[in-house]
């Protein structure tokens, strides 16, 4: 059953005054003089939270390896392990995840000993949405994305990321906060000066091992 509601008449006082016009930007009047929380980019800039879509990444080998799944699928696909180098066992599970698979390019080398490496990995960021599925369906955990979202260039091909600067900007991100804890802001600081304008009270992170993440 439709009950239908008659909309209250304004008053010649509410109609004089503007009061119903008023009552409507009350947000807006209410913020227009208050301090701002935006930063001053790109003279102030704000590091993203660890887990933030940025560019990807490919993740080295350095020992610290998902076990006991990295040697599982090591042995899967007789893959060549290199210290140093990417950690990817060419199962092309991200080229499959992705909604459109023509960004990825991925190629195996097989060497002498009858392991295999991977030789070619590509992938055309023009044609990427930044869903993350690629990363969430990686086995070994290499295939990631980091808090560089600076990405604007003058030419197409520098939208073309390759194995080669993968494996730059992984080892650059493992560097500098592989072993942050996997929390939003680095730390509380950076979060009340978002925050404390909008009187949040925000609850004390507690700061765990990396072991129990």
């Amino acid at each position: 059953m439709i009950k239908r509601v008659a909309a209250k008449p304004l008053s010649w006082l509410e109609r004089a005054l503007f009061i119903d016009f008023i009552k409507g930007l009350s947000v807006t009047i209410r913020h227009a003089f208050s301090r701002t929380i935006t930063t001053h980019y790109p003279y102030e800039k704000l590091t993203p939270p660890k887990r933030f879509r940025g560019f990807f990444a490919h993740k080295v080998v350095d020992g610290n390896e998902p076990q006991p799944a990295y040697d599982e699928w090591v042995e899967r696909f007789k893959i060549e392990v290199v210290p140093g180098k990417s950690r990817c066992v060419v199962c092309m599970l991200c080229k499959r995840a992705c909604p459109v698979p023509q960004l990825f390019e991925i190629e195996g080398k097989k060497l002498d000993n009858g392991r295999r490496v991977v030789s070619v990995f590509n992938m055309n960021l023009m044609l990427c949405t930044f869903c993350g599925f690629c990363v969430d369906a990686c086995p070994v955990d290499c295939l990631y994305q980091t808090d560089i979202h600076e990405t604007a260039s003058y030419t197409r091909k520098d939208s073309i990321l390759d194995l080669e600067l993968l494996e730059k900007i992984g080892k650059d991100w493992q560097a500098r906060r592989e072993n942050e804890p996997d929390r939003i802001w680095i730390d509380d600081r950076q979060r009340d000066r978002l925050w404390h304008e909008n009187k949040v009270k925000l609850p004390e992170v507690e700061i765990r091992g990396r072991h129990e993440w």
